[in-house]
């Protein structure tokens, strides 16, 4: 009996201890400090290809310090390619890390709903082939957004270009 007593007070004591302790303390998410939101609010569009969308993110969070050959001593821009599968981003970044200018280009990406329902408005029999998307940030603005798409019907076949910013 005195020894299922003192096993008792033990584990008491041991459960007691580890109650004061921090092992419960959750860890706060730390999310990435993005320094080209500039950038990414007017080149981010949800309706955007996935994949497109992907790269302008990893090309906002590029940490340009740990870029092999980036020296902050020098004033001159930093140019980094960030390629995907079917697709790039080169992005310009200044001395700070900022993006001063972005071309992309991707070929055969998820057209997006609203350029996809424009297509089938005016070429409602034409069957779509490929597609290209072609866009520029330049001066804290996108100055293009461009889908190419081939389309044919039957043995006929046309490109049409939409402007995504005029829709």
């Amino acid at each position: 009996m005195k020894k299922l007593v003192c096993t008792l007070v033990v584990l008491g004591m041991i459960q007691m201890v580890f109650s004061q302790g921090d092992y419960h303390k959750t860890s706060e998410a730390k999310l990435p400090v993005v320094s080209n939101l500039s950038y990414l609010s007017k080149v981010y569009l949800t309706e955007s290809p996935n994949v497109v969308r992907e790269l302008q993110l990893k090309a906002a969070h590029f940490v340009l310090s740990e870029a092999a050959g980036y020296k902050k001593s020098e004033s001159r821009a930093f140019v980094v390619v960030h390629k995907a599968t079917n697709g790039e981003i080169t992005a310009s970044y200044d001395k700070n890390g900022e993006i001063i200018a972005a071309w992309e280009r991707f070929e055969n990406v998820s057209l997006p709903k609203h350029v996809r329902e424009l297509i089938a408005k005016k070429h409602g029999s034409w069957k779509i082939v490929r597609n290209k998307y072609r866009g520029s940030f330049n001066n804290g603005n996108m100055q293009t957004s461009r889908y190419t798409v081939k389309l044919v019907n039957g043995n006929r076949s046309k490109s049409i270009k939409i402007n995504a910013l005029d829709i």
